[in-house]
């Protein structure tokens, strides 16, 4: 039986659009063994409006990557449980795509290099942002080159403040979420933005995290155009204060905030506060994901 575990995960961190993301503890885990026919079991409350059907998630994407590698047609039983609540911004379609290519290299004996891995991986979503940190772990920045079919990615350092995430009652399609955005910016608020991110870079190399904040609250290419969508995007930024700093998780509803360790315990508790939401605070996940036989 294959056993696998797979981490959550942040994108776009504010300006780091389709470029930025963060592995953490949140996890979506599977067992896994071959069957004559695919059965798969949902358990715990995350997982409960999805159905065994052959428009589930892992069970698509398993037979695109036996399509894609040619390979023999086989059915697995799959018994699913998962923190990752569904279409909050925070992976939990990610993580199943990466579980299944997971479960096809496993039980045909692909032997694929994480590399390999996030280069697949990267081609069906567009871009790494979300999938490189949970294969990886951590900070990752990259970039996917659609015309060569090749991602680039780079380990940054990891967060050190506190991180919270603000998690409410109701979802954002991804698909909702992209049709917000505008179909070109002016180049001037291109470079400004470009500037942000890289401001944004620099910082956590530098582990200046007050800055870092700042970028992260300060992005041009997307949250301007979807925080309409997410009614507790305004509430979180009135809550919050001192050194303190909110941005979108992907493309929402969740929220991000990182605070300085001094003002953690008043942020969290005014954030409580708050209807219609669920405060956690979270770790960065350094591991990646994790698979291995039972």
């Amino acid at each position: 039986m294959l056993y696998i575990k797979v981490p959550a995960s942040t994108s776009n961190l504010g300006p780091g659009f389709d470029s930025l993301g963060m592995a953490v503890n949140l996890y979506l885990e599977l067992e896994v063994s071959e069957n004559n026919i695919w059965d798969i079991q949902h358990y715990g409350e995350t997982l409960a409006s999805l159905e065994n059907n052959e428009n589930h998630y892992i069970r698509k994407y398993c037979n695109y990557f036996i399509n894609k590698f040619q390979l023999p047609s086989k059915c697995f039983s799959v018994v699913m449980h998962s923190d990752i609540p569904l279409a909050r911004g925070l992976g939990s379609s990610g993580s199943a795509l990466i579980a299944s290519l997971e479960i096809i290299n496993h039980f045909y004996n692909l032997k694929l290099t994480k590399q390999e891995k996030v280069n697949l991986l990267s081609e069906v979503e567009g871009h790494p942002d979300n999938v490189a940190p949970s294969v990886l772990g951590g900070v990752i920045v990259g970039f996917y080159n659609q015309e060569e079919n090749t991602t680039t990615t780079l380990q940054v350092p990891v967060i050190e403040w506190p991180i919270m995430v603000v998690i409410p009652n109701y979802e954002l399609k991804t698909s909702e979420a992209r049709d917000a955005l505008p179909g070109d910016i002016p180049f001037s608020e291109a470079v400004q933005a470009g500037a942000i991110g890289n401001v944004l870079i620099g910082a956590l190399y530098s582990k200046d995290y007050a800055i870092a904040g700042e970028m992260m609250q300060n992005d041009k290419l997307h949250e301007p155009y979807r925080k309409h969508l997410v009614p507790h995007y305004e509430m979180v930024r009135k809550v919050i204060s001192g050194k303190c700093f909110a941005f979108l998780s992907g493309a929402g509803p969740s929220i991000f905030v990182v605070c300085h360790p001094d003002h953690f315990n008043e942020n969290f508790q005014q954030l409580n506060n708050l209807q219609n939401c669920e405060i956690k605070h979270i770790q960065v996940d350094v591991n990646g994901v994790i698979a291995y036989e039972k």
